[in-house]
């Protein structure tokens, strides 16, 4: 089976696009007035694998990264990092990280220990 890449201009909210994790080349193009409503629209589900956002704004770019609520926040490209970069969601989305040495957190436990002669 075959899906041409599909882009899907001003969906509606409750289409399954706006509602569920596409696993495909298919993307919805919402405008925004307010970067603050962009943000809220793009942390409104319980998923949070990756995340794009361009701006002409080193100021805007900055409030976009921290304000996603994505495992890997991309801005202003489409590239992924290098193998050290650890790849993983957030939310609804994974199981947490891996590559990197972050790939061995969900096998550790973590332990401070101190002693005093």
């Amino acid at each position: 089976h075959y899906f041409a890449p599909t882009v899907v201009l001003g969906p509606a909210r409750d289409t399954r696009l706006m509602n569920e994790e596409p696993f495909g080349p298919i993307v919805g193009i919402v405008p925004f007035d307010a970067l603050d409503d962009a943000l809220d629209e793009a942390n409104r589900l319980p998923f949070g694998l990756a995340s794009y956002a361009f701006t002409t704004s080193a100021r805007d770019a900055h409030r976009i990264g921290r304000a996603l609520e994505a495992g890997m926040v991309n801005i202003n490209h489409f590239g992924m990092g290098p193998a050290e970069i650890p790849f993983g969601g957030v939310k609804d989305s994974g199981f947490g990280s891996e590559g990197g040495t972050e790939t061995f957190d969900g096998y550790l436990v973590t332990k401070f220990i101190t002693q005093m002669n």
